[in-house]
């Protein structure tokens, strides 16, 4: 992992005259507001239902609207409690919360502060919930320091929820993920990801009455460590969990009635595709469903008939559209699967569904359209409530992207997907390292279209920052010699503008329909002795000015969409008078010697800073806190992966 020694960070609206880019010099535009430390983006909680109201076999209610209740991240789960439905949540500050339609106080929704009413601890990742017994609630999750917790309404104690913190009680693990509980017979097992990627299991045989153990199921079946969450379902006597294993295959353990558990390589048996991301199986009867997400984007079922392995791509046999993020699948009476999930052709919530309609086995259907309601900003959790579906989403997406404190230098692959998983906001990565001839950029490509390619599968609103190396004019004089005018500068960063914004629009035909929130000029050059900015010929004001001023017009005149910025460290920002170049800056900190000797923050966007250590809590509190205030920032771990 590349270390950056400087960065730039800031957030404005440059002058669009005439497809030309213009950077004035005085004050910028733009002056970001001081920013809270957030974990991912932020949207109400949705409802989609075939409830026929209004004409419309499909609508769509804001229970965080309804309920007065907060705004959540991530992935809901919902159950049925008796006559009401109960939906767990992360709420945006950490805090689990419910959403009930309990018709409380003269409003059919309310919210609860199951963190507050329980004085547990905020959860890191979403919850995941199922009801025994009719009463008893049973909600697990990623504490915020890595342990599985769980809430339940035991009442004891004189509080009507509790929280305990099973991997204290067992001993056992962090956890690095959403678990996945179910329940057999008297039994809770919940499965999870250990952070060093066995699969594990915590049981209870007496769904919450007796001790809780651990085992480690990656160990004892000499099976795969995991690359994403696990969900599992019983069949028969059987427990079966499914997740994404090395190099994207999806694998099965197995076990009935206690005997020892078995692996399959799914998509070697079945000759089936990659995955990525959390699996949605579903039990039918004697077989097995369990609708995933292809690295392709397309929405596939791999398919166990009770003798072999089969597997179906829903996306080609319905005509649907490409998926982001994980499905949520439920079964609609005895043989009816629906499988609901965050489509790419504008974020729509889409049902895939087995119905034979139009002559085909299974058809897709816009539920964003049909409902009239929003986009949808996150994975959903469907629902059979009596004889309607309720499906339970985040949406819509914030138009902006999240702020907060997030991750820069990530290798491509998991490393990245864990990042989303623990609702880091930002993810920044260096699209490629400069070179000595036109267009000054290239070398070491494929880690920036990974990164849009993790975000995409995540389904999530990821505040995207793309770093771009890019020399100065190393050999664009006479006879291939340096050449430090200002022309020079302009144009070298011209056409490494104009490279970067061609090579970004080719990501929409390599899966990736989104673009980074910002392209950013890193002007290190090659060597890294920063493009001959900083001492010689080359260290002028001017130069720096004609040096940004190509780079952005470079951008815009391929793609006016992206959005320009540069990266400089603090020396370069006062000496160089870079604060009044209208294009965000991002600045270049490095801890633990942090000191903010800005003379001007006006184009401040954020804070790009190595040295972090872990855990780095006060790390991301400093950033967005008082005396720096940065919006998009990121942190840089030596050699390591750091949850926040």
């Amino acid at each position: 992992m590349r270390v950056r020694s400087r960065v730039v960070a800031a957030v404005g609206t440059a002058t669009l005259l005439s497809a030309t880019l213009l950077l004035g010099l005085g004050p910028s535009p733009v002056a970001p507001a001081a920013a809270a430390v957030l974990t991912g983006a932020s949207m109400p909680v949705q409802e989609f239902v075939n409830d026929g109201a209004g004409g419309r076999l499909w609508n769509d209610y804001n229970q965080t609207a309804d309920s007065s209740g907060p705004n959540i991240t991530g992935r809901p789960s919902a159950l049925t409690y008796g006559i009401s439905v109960h939906v767990e949540s992360r709420a945006a500050n950490g805090d689990l919360v419910e959403f009930d339609n309990d018709n409380d106080g003269g409003r059919l929704w309310n919210s609860y502060d199951l963190t507050q009413a329980a004085d547990g601890p905020t959860i890191g990742a979403d919850p995941v919930a199922v009801l025994y017994g009719g009463t008893a609630v049973h909600i697990f999750a990623e504490a915020a320091d890595g342990d599985l917790v769980e809430y339940t309404n035991d009442g004891v104690g004189g509080r009507l929820w509790n929280s305990y913190d099973l991997t204290e009680e067992t001993d056992g693990p962090s956890i690095g993920g959403d678990p996945s509980p179910v329940i057999s017979a008297t039994s809770i097992d919940v499965f999870a990801r250990a952070t060093s990627g066995d699969l594990v299991e915590f049981s209870n045989p007496t769904a919450g009455n007796g001790a809780w153990t651990v085992s480690d199921i990656t160990t004892s079946s000499s099976g795969p460590e995991l690359n994403g969450d696990p969900d599992a379902v019983v069949s028969g006597n059987s427990f079966h969990v499914y997740a994404q294993g090395p190099g994207g295959d999806l694998y099965q353990f197995a076990s009935a009635s206690g005997a020892a558990w078995a692996v399959s390589d799914l998509t070697e048996v079945a000759s089936g595709p990659q995955v990525t991301g959390r699996p949605s199986p579903v039990v039918v009867g004697t077989t097995i469903d369990v609708p995933v997400r292809a690295t392709s984007g397309d929405l596939v079922d791999f398919v166990y008939d009770g003798q072999s392995w089969s597997t179906v791509d829903l996306t080609q046999v319905s005509g649907g559209p490409t998926i982001g993020g994980d499905p949520g699948s439920v079964l609609y009476g005895t043989s009816s699967i629906h499988v609901y999930a965050e489509g790419s052709d504008g974020n729509h919530l889409t049902e895939f569904v087995n119905d034979g309609a139009a002559g085909r086995a299974w058809n897709a259907y816009d539920l964003t359209a049909a409902s009239g309601g929003p986009a949808i900003g996150g994975d959903p959790s469907p629902l059979v409530y009596g004889v309607t579906v309720h499906v339970y989403v985040g949406g819509p997406p914030p138009p902006e992207p999240p702020e907060g404190v997030g991750l820069y230098g990530l290798v491509a692959g998991e490393p990245t997907s864990q990042a989303i998983e623990d609702n880091w906001p930002i993810l920044g990565d260096t699209g490629a390292l400069g070179t000595q001839t036109v267009p000054y950029t290239g070398l070491n490509t494929g880690t920036d279209l990974a990164t849009g390619q993790a975000i995409v599968a995540s389904g999530r609103r990821i505040t995207w920052l793309s770093f771009w190396t890019v020399s100065g004019p190393v050999a664009s004089g006479p006879g291939g010699t340096a050449c430090y005018t200002s022309d020079c500068y302009y144009a070298d960063s011209f056409a490494a503008g104009q490279w970067v914004a061609q090579t970004i629009d080719s990501y929409a035909g390599q899966g990736v329909p989104i673009k980074p929130d910002w392209v950013i000029l890193d002007p290190e050059g090659y060597p890294d002795n920063h493009s001959g900015l900083d001492s010689g010929p080359g260290a002028t004001s001017a130069d720096w000015f004609s040096f940004l001023q190509g780079w952005a017009n470079g951008i815009v005149s391929i793609d006016p969409s992206l959005r320009a910025a540069f990266y400089a460290d603090q020396n370069e920002i006062n000496t160089f008078d870079l604060s009044s170049v209208q294009l965000p800056e991002f600045v270049a900190v490095a801890f633990p010697t942090l000191q903010n000797i800005l003379t001007d923050t006006t184009n401040v966007a954020g804070y790009i800073a190595f040295g972090a250590t872990c855990p780095a809590a006060s790390e991301e509190s400093t950033l967005a806190g008082p005396g720096w205030n940065g919006s998009y920032n990121t942190l840089q771990f030596a050699g390591q992966y750091c949850a926040p």
